[in-house]
């Protein structure tokens, strides 16, 4: 079957599937929230749901860059890693409690992505509702869709992928860190490219088109209040997202304002 008949067959109730660059990639576009639930419980996206993670963007203008590169820092960016990493360590001494665990390159990156640090690191997760939920979540929605990014988990085993050297490839990281229990309630994992390369401008080496190795799902931003409604039904808030008293502030003000004012 061919892509065209293969994208004009995998539609829904209010979306439709259209692919991409060189097939690779495909934009799921969704007319309402509604349309993105249809989506997501579809046959096909139920079969291949535990093939990917997800990430929510509020602009479907920004790029798939993390905290670091988006710096602009007249610096290489091995170097600049290297330093803002060294910094960080140092000034945690004393501060990470008794006896503290010895944490891997990943894991201090996580710590710090956690803390505010920029770092090398993109926050996904393993819930493409989560992951809408922070697309929604943003007191501006500057574009006229919110974005969810979908990252094939094995896209490594792209052909395109297999010819680059190892250092090349995308990295999925899953550190196991008792203090972030942000991570653990948002079903978090990180994703890191090589040279902290946007993941749209990277998959350009990618050759399969056997499945989609990263997606975006489009649904229009006027979605918002119906989204986080929607979503808080699912018990998908700040409140459950953030356990610490920041989520539960968030929260109180989601309440006020969806009672007494227009989101």
């Amino acid at each position: 079957m061919s892509q065209k008949d293969i994208s004009s067959r995998f539609s829904g109730h209010d979306w439709h599937l259209e692919y991409t660059g060189n097939g690779c990639t495909a934009d799921i576009h969704c007319k309402s929230w509604n349309g993105f639930l249809d989506f997501l419980h579809h046959e096909k996206t139920m079969r291949e749901n535990q093939l990917y993670i997800y990430r929510g963007q509020s602009s479907e203008k920004w790029k798939l860059e993390p905290t670091l590169k988006r710096k602009k820092l007249s610096i290489d960016t091995q170097s600049i890693e290297e330093e803002t990493l060294k910094s960080f360590q140092l000034h945690c001494l004393g501060r990470r409690g008794h006896n503290p665990p010895k944490l891997s390159e990943s894991e201090w990156w996580a710590l710090g992505q956690h803390f505010g640090l920029d770092t090398p690191l993109l926050d996904w997760s393993d819930s493409p509702y989560i992951a809408a939920f922070f697309a929604f979540n943003s007191d501006t929605l500057e574009s006229e869709n919110v974005v969810i990014w979908l990252l094939n988990k094995k896209i490594n085993d792209d052909v395109g992928a297999k010819k680059l050297k190892r250092n090349q490839r995308i990295e999925i990281l899953t550190p196991y860190l008792d203090e972030n229990a942000r991570l653990i309630n948002q079903r978090g994992l990180f994703v890191r490219t090589p040279n902290m390369q946007c993941i749209s401008e990277w998959a350009a080496c990618l050759e399969s088109t056997e499945v989609i190795s990263l997606g975006r799902i489009l649904i229009p931003s006027s979605e918002k209040k119906f989204a986080l409604d929607s979503l808080d039904k699912m018990n998908i808030n700040n409140y459950s997202l953030f356990p610490d008293l920041s989520g539960s502030a968030k929260h109180a003000n989601y309440i006020t304002n969806r009672n007494y004012k227009k989101l």
